[in-house]
């Protein structure tokens, strides 16, 4: 008797990385707006003579409605971001007839790694800060 499978149906990716050029948005003919943009994500990694090498990924991005809009308001071409998203692969002939396939990350979630610096956020605590002296500490 065979078993029977029950395959979970798992399709989820994380990337981080720079934008390589700016968001492109358009609208779609019902309205929905669709912005497009690719990242470089770099991945370092031992030899084998033990040295580190490193080499970069580049990767479509899709991104839809809200999420669309915000990233062509705040991203632009070199912003550090996380992504999470699916994957998605599409295929199509070309004008040659020949049968073409990519895949892209359809994003969920795009996070801007870029924050504007607040005043004093940044600042270290000097030892006078603090009332009470690190040396009574038991530990």
């Amino acid at each position: 008797m065979a078993k029977k499978l029950n395959l979970p149906r798992i399709n989820s990716v994380i990337v981080s990385g720079r934008l390589t050029r700016d968001v492109e948005l358009r609208y779609t003919g019902s309205g929905t707006a669709v912005a497009s943009m690719s990242i470089a994500v770099d991945r370092r990694y031992l030899d084998s003579d033990n040295n580190w090498q490193s080499d970069t990924s580049f990767f479509r991005i899709a991104a839809w409605a809200g999420v669309a809009e915000r990233a062509a308001e705040s991203l632009s071409k070199g912003a550090p971001v996380v992504i999470e998203g699916t994957l998605r692969s599409q295929t199509w002939k070309d004008k040659e007839d020949k049968t073409r396939t990519t895949v892209e990350i359809v994003a969920r979630r795009i996070q801007n790694l870029e924050r504007e610096a607040q005043e004093g956020a940044l600042e270290e605590k000097s030892p006078s800060d603090d009332q009470e002296s690190d040396d009574e500490i038991p530990f």
